[in-house]
């Protein structure tokens, strides 16, 4: 079984045309679960990914300037791993 990373980036969305465009390139990365803070602009997504570079490089050429908040390890529970 892959390993789970919850990848954390603060971004802004601007209208529901944005919101749509992030979901197309969250899928496109093959992300399946991920949420957004409004408040906060925190955009949270749990992926097999690793490399929150590649994210991150997919999210900025649609438009969004995406700063990397942190990386955590889950387990298979979803729950983050403790080493």
């Amino acid at each position: 079984m892959s390993k789970k990373y919850k990848i954390s980036f603060r971004t802004r969305i601007k209208n529901n045309k944005s919101f749509q465009r992030l979901h197309d390139c969250l899928k496109q990365l093959n992300v399946k679960h991920w949420a957004y803070d409004f408040q906060d602009f925190l955009l949270t997504l749990t992926s097999e990914l690793s490399d929150f570079n590649r994210i991150q490089a997919v999210l900025r050429s649609a438009g969004y300037v995406c700063h990397f908040v942190k990386l955590e390890n889950l387990d298979e529970s979803g729950n983050m791993a403790i080493s």
